[in-house]
């Protein structure tokens, strides 16, 4: 039984480390997009953290 659970935990390190990736990438994509770029799509400069953070996570 710990194994099982040993191994849950590995696959969720695993997974939130892909996760973050995502929200990392994300994060640069919209960071190089201009002010206007941004507005067009509804969003400001300061959001882009959070707005990366809920695509990688659903959250």
């Amino acid at each position: 039984m710990a194994r099982t659970g040993f191994i849950n935990n590995v696959s969720t390190f695993f997974g939130d480390i892909g996760r973050a990736r995502r929200a990392a990438y994300t994060f640069e994509r919209l960071n190089a997009m201009s002010d206007g770029a941004l507005a067009a799509r509804g969003m400001r400069r300061d959001e882009l953290a959070s707005v990366a953070y809920k695509q990688a996570f659903g959250e």
